[in-house]
This record gives structure tokens, C-alpha cells and sequence, in this order.
């Protein structure tokens, strides 16, 4: 009994020690990846609570570190428009080797090992695809709902028309 508990041990050890085994195996731990909806933001506050835990449980599969903070109501619009191209531009890490069909190691020759392999990215690639059309989703909803874009996007309006009132008072 020792000794297998001795061989788990090892192989545990054997699996964080090594970068790619790792970041394997930390892609399929359970992850929840739902995205809120515009019901759970009822209010300025409840926007920063919602979407901070969403950007922060995503961030986890960030390749660049560290992360930009959502921030709150006075944060300035510069600091805003980075967090938003960093999230659009988002670069993970996390993989979908989970979901392969085939074992290459099972294959019978190099043909078939790379037909395994050829397979097996073309399933990854569907799942990434899925993962970046999510993270995308959700920068553009928070983005949104974001009351300081909300605020900046009706001065920007009421400039615009306090221009075009001025035109017209001109003439």
C-alpha cells in the first residue's frame, strides 16, 4: 500500500514539474464558463461586481501577465480603453487536448501518427475557436454595459449636437 501511494505520489510530482504535462492537465480541471447576462447588471455597482469576477476567473488562462483590472466608476478613461483591447486581443493558454479522439502513441506507423495528430488539431482548433468567440462575447457585453463607456459615448453625443446646434445658430 505504501508503495503505491509512493508511485502516486511521483507521478503527481512527474505531472507539475513538467510545463507542458501541467498546463495540460490544468485545462481540463472543472471551469466555469458562463458569462453573465444583462438581468445580473442592474445597477453601476452590480456591473463591477458581475464582470470583475468573470474577467478575474478568466484570467487565470492568461499567457501575458498581469492582468488589467476592470477597475470602478473613477477610473480614467485611458486605463478603461487598455482593459478592453487587452481582453479583445486576449491571448490564452488553455488547451483542449482533453477532447482528442486519437492516441498517436497507439498509431501503427508515421502516416497514421500523423493523420491522429491532424485529427486531433482540427478538434482542439473547434474548441479554441468556441473559447475565443466566448472571451470576445464577453468584452464586447461588458463593454457595453460599461457605465463609464455609457457616460463617455453621451458626452461625445451631446458635443456633437451642441456642435451642430452652434452651426445652425450661425447660418
Amino acid at each position: 500500500k505504501a508503495k503505491v501511494h509512493w508511485l502516486k505520489i511521483q507521478d503527481a510530482y512527474e505531472l507539475l514539474s513538467d510545463p507542458a504535462k501541467r498546463k495540460k492537465y490544468d485545462s481540463t480541471l472543472p471551469f466555469d464558463d458562463a458569462l453573465p447576462s444583462k438581468s445580473d447588471v442592474t445597477t453601476d455597482e452590480s456591473f463591477f461586481e458581475v464582470f470583475a469576477a468573470v474577467f478575474n476567473r478568466n484570467s487565470r488562462f492568461a499567457k501575458k501577465r498581469p492582468t488589467p483590472n476592470l477597475g470602478d466608476l473613477s477610473t480614467e478613461m485611458k486605463e478603461v480603453q487598455k482593459f478592453y483591447k487587452y481582453w479583445d486581443n486576449f491571448d490564452s493558454w488553455r488547451e483542449f487536448s482533453q477532447y482528442d479522439e486519437y492516441d498517436p502513441a497507439e498509431a501503427q506507423d508515421r502516416y497514421e501518427r500523423r493523420y491522429m495528430e491532424q485529427e486531433n488539431k482540427k478538434l482542439r482548433a473547434q474548441y479554441e475557436r468556441k473559447e475565443r468567440a466566448r472571451l470576445i462575447k464577453l468584452s464586447e457585453m461588458a463593454y457595453n454595459l460599461d457605465p463609464r463607456i455609457r457616460k463617455e459615448r453621451e458626452l461625445a453625443e451631446a458635443e456633437k449636437l451642441r456642435k451642430k446646434e452652434e452651426k445652425r445658430n450661425y447660418k
